[in-house]
């Protein structure tokens, strides 16, 4: 049924979105003359892109946070005289679960290099003692 004196015309509706639309990078030929569906997208695209943003803004105070409270051993007043401040960090936050599982393979494996050379240190010392130990018999 046709309801020319309607209280909320659509037009109106469409008149109020343009804008909008307009502002997340939509043409005008898009937007009035091109497939509805194309708007959709558009919304959800500017979704995706203030998420990331959100996210990549998130990560910046992820690091101006750590880069203060690495600073801080020597921001205090009654900060001891040499203190010094912890290094920044080495790589940067791994952002997704490959990268994380990597760094956290990466450190182990870094930790166990700096045993094994602990104990090639110690195995050395014992083998000076023991030949010095058996030169002096």
């Amino acid at each position: 049924m046709f309801r020319p004196n309607s209280p909320f015309p659509y037009t109106e509706a469409f008149y109020q979105q343009f804008p909008y639309y307009l502002s997340i990078g939509m043409t005008a030929e898009q937007y009035w003359d091109d497939d509805a569906t194309l708007a959709y997208y558009y919304r959800k695209a500017e979704k995706l892109r203030k998420e990331r943003r959100n996210e990549e803004f998130w990560l910046q105070g992820m690091y101006v946070y750590d880069a203060i409270s690495r600073l801080t051993p020597v921001l205090h007043a009654f900060a001891k005289k040499g203190t010094k401040p912890q290094p920044y960090v080495e790589e940067a936050y791994p952002i997704n679960k490959k990268k994380a599982d990597d760094a956290k393979e990466r450190k182990e494996r870094a930790k166990a290099e700096r045993g094994r050379r602990y104990m090639e240190g110690l195995m050395a010392q014992n083998n000076k003692r023991f030949k010095k130990d058996a030169d002096n018999e």
